[in-house]
């Protein structure tokens, strides 16, 4: 058969052409179709782990809210027994938290002209802090100029899990160490129901790339859970030179209805400066859901961070407001962290001096706060009090204040 040796004008292929070009026109579709195909099934993919993710975190934030709604009904049950029960302990408290506190005073002028350091505040991990100076990380480097991160090959990497049965699936797990909350490691373990257990959980470890700094020192550790208060972050360890120990303050006194440790929300662990070559996270689901007919476990992390914070050696100020009714008599103020326990004090009053240095202030008319003397805590009347707290670094640990508390009665 003779091929077309001549091509047309403007229209391809109406007429005469040469088998050169037809066939590359053929190639060009050929390739466009899987490019096309390609684009697709990675389309689809996505759209599977983007409902994964939702679909796990609704199932989670709805388990959360039945727990609190329950809790609600203890409490109300409580009220009533106690209103039936008296006389009752006349002694009340208010609490302030994190999303309570302030850097900044509510009148312009005094703001002004305190120059005194303010504290950080972060809302997402539930405290307030002394402020950075300089986050190191290292699991990462990012470029100062363009943004890009860039995880090192040295970042060694190990997963396991207890149970052995299960088809395991995973993402990407660098996707946890990459510094962008917004992407996600994911693993699938999915279950017949007569075989499914009552809990799957995973074990990560990751060894430090030494070269990124100087030194192994780390004294800081963030996790965001996936799905967050879906998922138990059972424990946090390190280890130098062979030997496994817990984090300092790894159990955190935060005061919250649903216990954090249980259904952990994203946490961040701030502790004194140690050497490490080793991290290992475990990760426990205790609520698998019911997809297609199979018991399916998904859990996993959007962000596992490890750095060395420096922050400022003489601490900050943060106010908390606190509103008050009637007449009444402070008793005393208390303050919750996060990393109490990583302190190395025993008694909560030798907290004061060291850890916080505070004063209790009430607001004026114009906005301004006046220092209350301790001689004006009996027989008070103000309608706005603060709480003005210095948090100071101690033993080489940054505060992670969680709450303030005024304990004050009739």
């Amino acid at each position: 058969m003779r091929m077309p040796t001549s091509k047309g004008g403007g229209a391809r292929f109406r007429g005469p052409t040469s088998s050169q070009a037809y066939n590359q026109n053929e190639d060009d579709k050929y390739l466009e179709m899987v490019e096309l195909y390609r684009q697709s099934n990675q389309n689809l993919q996505s759209l599977t782990e983007a409902h994964q993710i939702v679909l796990a975190e609704n199932t989670a934030l709805g388990n959360y809210i039945m727990m609190l709604e329950r809790r609600m009904g203890d409490l109300e049950t409580k009220l009533l027994n106690m209103e039936a029960s008296a006389p009752y302990d006349p002694i009340f408290f208010k609490t302030g938290f994190i999303h309570d506190m302030t850097a900044a005073y509510p009148n312009i002028s005094q703001e002004n002209g305190d120059t005194s350091l303010r504290c950080d505040i972060d809302m997402q991990n539930r405290c307030a802090l002394v402020p950075l100076i300089h986050l190191i990380p290292k699991t990462h480097t990012v470029n100062e100029k363009t943004g890009e991160v860039v995880i090192p090959s040295e970042l060694e990497l190990k997963v396991g899990r207890t149970n052995t049965k299960g088809t395991v699936v995973d993402n990407n797990l660098l996707n946890c160490f990459n510094g962008d909350n917004e992407s996600y490691w994911q693993r699938t373990v999915t279950y017949n129901f007569a075989d499914c257990p009552d809990q799957e959980d995973v074990i990560i470890e990751l060894t430090l790339p030494s070269h990124l700094v100087n030194n192994l020192n780390i004294n800081e550790i963030t996790i965001h859970p996936h799905p967050e208060r879906g998922v138990q972050i059972k424990n946090v360890e390190i280890q130098y030179q062979n030997a496994w120990q817990q984090i300092d303050g790894f159990l955190q006194q935060d005061l919250a209805a649903i216990s954090s440790y249980e259904y952990s929300p994203r946490k961040r662990w701030v502790f004194s400066s140690v050497p490490v070559q080793k991290i290992r996270v475990t990760l426990v689901q205790k609520n698998p859901l019911d997809i297609n007919g199979k018991k399916v476990f998904i859990l996993g992390a959007q962000e596992i961070g490890v750095f060395l914070s420096l922050f400022e050696p003489g601490g900050g100020i943060i106010l908390t407001p606190f509103e008050m009714d009637g007449l009444y008599n402070i008793e005393s103020v208390e303050h919750v962290f996060l990393n109490r326990t990583a302190f190395g004090i025993d008694l909560d009053h030798d907290l004061e001096g060291r850890v916080l240095e505070y004063d209790i202030l009430k607001e004026m008319d114009d906005g301004m706060l006046t220092p209350i003397r301790n001689t004006e805590w009996s027989g008070q009347s103000a309608v706005r009090l603060w709480v003005r707290t210095k948090l100071i670094p101690y033993n080489g640990v940054n505060p992670c204040l969680h709450a303030v508390k005024i304990n004050y009665s009739r």
